[in-house]
């Protein structure tokens, strides 16, 4: 059975310079929770045109999501000041070029492309911050409790921010709330750039010449078959998020309709949130290919439960006793990248485990979509989880080969 440690969050929180690195990390992500709605309503305000404005975030969200593992792949090689200061003053002249475009009237094509160039620069500050994690903490356990703090800091951080930026649109145009996400990533960013913690991590030449090596020949790691076997997890977790998000107002249009939805997939988050911290306070045994495996049967099973529950109570209640699994499974997954990011590639093993989860969340949304409208949610949410479990042999396949 888990039983309780003796370090508890207090003590990597106050470890040297945690606060001021999260803290400035979390005022730049917190861009990212704020962006979505003012983006969409600011090219409809413009245009007038919900497909220009879908169109607009599909981009966005496909630019930031596929091109994630170059831009950290160039922060391993180049150095995270560097790349992110750079990313950080790109991202938030395009998000204010984008603001002043639609509150000019202009055109949509300028939008839509505006939009796609905001995620090719968006800067990965989150996988950053995990990565500067590790320096900061000074054994495996402080690490564990860092890295369950952060995940479920960053679960209720895109649970309030599109609340507030849904409040905010109703007293200031889309455009002008476009510039608030643009100063805090401006200005959240550089801080969280010019922290020691995000000075440390150096250039991989650097490293090299600091350590009198010659430059090693590093597959990328998605070659890897035992870290492609850890990242499915996190694929598996973000798809289930997607279903959910397709499945529950479907389930409960005639138990509540959309405000029974949004409360049942806000106590599936806040479940997450919950399950983040137990995990983190405790001490779970086996390897981290095993507590995947375990975390991520028991998310299937439980979200299945959603097939079969009747009302938006018994939904409701299946939905937090799922979230309690969520966080957990992608909190093992970011120690295990952790470990297997090495020396040098640190940030690609954090950020392809979010694109592995975004992946996962698009795929999974989609396919809800599908299979719901050809056979209803009981089979499409039985067809999902059955894909995920075969998924799930896979990974713990691949995890168990020898390198």
């Amino acid at each position: 059975m888990p039983q309780p440690v003796t370090t508890r969050y207090r003590d990597a929180l106050s470890l040297p310079q945690v606060l001021l690195t999260f803290g400035a990390a979390l005022i730049g992500r917190s861009a990212y929770a704020l962006v979505l709605l003012p983006l969409f309503y600011a090219v409809v305000e413009a245009t007038g045109s919900v497909a220009l404005a879908g169109t607009a975030l599909a981009l966005y969200g496909a630019t930031a999501s596929v091109l994630a593992p170059v831009r950290a792949s160039l922060i391993d090689r180049f150095g995270a000041r560097r790349v992110l200061t750079i990313l950080v003053v790109l991202f938030s002249a395009t998000l204010g070029v984008l603001a002043a475009t639609s509150l000019l009237g202009g055109p949509g094509l300028q939008l839509v492309i505006l939009a796609a160039v905001a995620g090719v620069v968006a800067p990965p500050i989150g996988p950053t911050m995990r990565v500067a994690w590790g320096s900061l903490t000074p054994n495996p356990e402080l690490l564990k409790k860092g890295l369950s703090f952060d995940a479920v800091v960053e679960e209720l951080l895109y649970l309030v921010g599109p609340a507030i930026a849904g409040v905010a649109l109703a007293f200031i145009a889309p455009g002008v709330a476009l510039i608030i996400p643009a100063v805090l990533v401006l200005a959240g960013g550089l801080l969280f750039v010019a922290t020691p913690a995000v000075g440390a991590m150096r250039s991989r030449d650097a490293h090299l010449v600091a350590g009198g090596r010659e430059q090693p020949q590093l597959r990328p790691l998605i070659l890897d078959a035992r870290f492609v076997g850890l990242l499915l997890p996190a694929l598996i977790a973000g798809s289930v998020a997607g279903s959910l998000s397709v499945a529950v107002p479907v389930a409960l249009a005639t138990y509540g309709g959309s405000a029974a939805a949004g409360i049942a997939l806000g106590l599936f988050a806040g479940g997450s949130a919950l399950g983040g911290l137990l995990y983190g306070a405790l001490t779970v045994p086996g390897s981290p290919a095993r507590q995947l495996v375990v975390l991520s049967v028991v998310l299937l099973a439980t979200t299945s439960l959603v097939a079969v529950a009747t009302g938006a109570v018994a939904v409701s209640l299946v939905l937090v006793v799922a979230g309690l699994f969520f966080s957990p499974v992608m909190i093992v997954t970011y120690v295990a990248a952790h470990a297997s990011g090495g020396e040098h590639q640190q940030n690609s093993a954090m950020t392809w485990v979010n694109t592995s989860h975004n992946v996962g969340g698009a795929a999974g949304s989609a396919l809800a979509g599908v299979l719901i409208q050809a056979s209803g949610v009981p089979a499409a949410m039985g067809g999902i989880a059955l894909g995920a479990l075969l998924l799930l042999v896979v990974s713990a396949l691949l995890s168990g080969r020898k390198t």
